[in-house]
């Protein structure tokens, strides 16, 4: 290694080759560092571009979903709160209420307080509330429910079922569920603070349902309990409704003896 300046050193590589006269290659060592100090930043230029770019695929793609759907469950909540204003929607749009109306009319009346009697009618329950429309005879159903599994901890009994859209790629199914799990003597509900007080007309208030979306195929989670024994269970009933309060899907599966 020699030096030509003060400061600047050379490199002096030799390449002999049997007889002949060797070759000399002067190469000044500050290309070397500005060579490797380069590749070191080339590097670590690669890596944090390939950190945001995982960091962003996997935040959009475990974002969007949820984001999608919480989207789309403030706006059915939108509607429903538009329509006991007195704006009913319909098809998408916001119908005004008729003239002369008046929205206190509709509201309900408020509830008993602590110790007073109920009316005649409250505490008489129907199985759906009157918003609640039946599909029709012969209309086969968007979803399926698929490899249901029961399995017990201690006193309590954990549901899971696959919610499976019949027409992947062709589409999505979204709206609410409930599930129940019926007893002789109990009866629990999926999710909590879904079952209505005696006020209510219905067992269930399908708005306080589990919003679900699906395009393929998701996994219902419900815990029940707690029972006795695992025969105390005798059935799982699973309500499936669309965003337009329409009963889409009602399936029983049956345990106990």
């Amino acid at each position: 290694m020699g030096t030509t300046g003060k400061n600047d050193k050379v490199l002096t590589i030799q390449v002999h080759e049997e007889n002949l006269n060797p070759r000399t290659f002067k190469v000044p060592v500050r290309w070397i560092h500005r060579a490797s100090w380069s590749a070191w930043l080339l590097l670590a230029v690669s890596i944090l571009s390939s950190v945001f770019a995982l960091r962003l695929y996997f935040s959009e793609r475990l974002a969007r979903p949820e984001l999608v759907s919480e989207l789309e469950n403030e706006v059915q909540e939108l509607k429903i709160a538009l329509e006991k204003k007195g704006a009913p929607v319909t098809g998408g749009a916001l119908t005004p209420a008729p003239q002369g109306s008046d929205p206190k009319a509709t509201e309900e009346a408020p509830s008993p307080g602590p110790g007073e009697p109920l009316t005649a009618k409250d505490g008489i329950w129907n199985g759906l509330a009157d918003n609640i429309s039946a599909p029709p005879a012969g209309v086969t159903p968007t979803v399926r429910l698929d490899d249901p599994r029961l399995e017990w901890q201690g006193k309590y009994a954990n549901f899971t079922v696959n919610v499976v859209y019949r027409d992947p790629g062709k589409g999505s199914q979204q709206g609410r569920l409930i599930a129940l799990g019926r007893a002789n003597d109990r009866l629990f509900a999926h999710p909590e603070g879904v079952l209505n007080t005696s006020s209510g007309s219905a067992l269930f208030d399908v708005g306080r349902g589990e919003y679900y979306s699906v395009a393929r195929f998701r996994v219902l989670k419900a815990r029940f309990g707690p029972y006795e024994s695992p025969r105390q269970l005798a059935e799982i009933q699973v309500f499936m409704f669309d965003l337009g309060n329409r009963l889409i899907l009602n399936q029983t599966f049956k345990y106990g003896k």
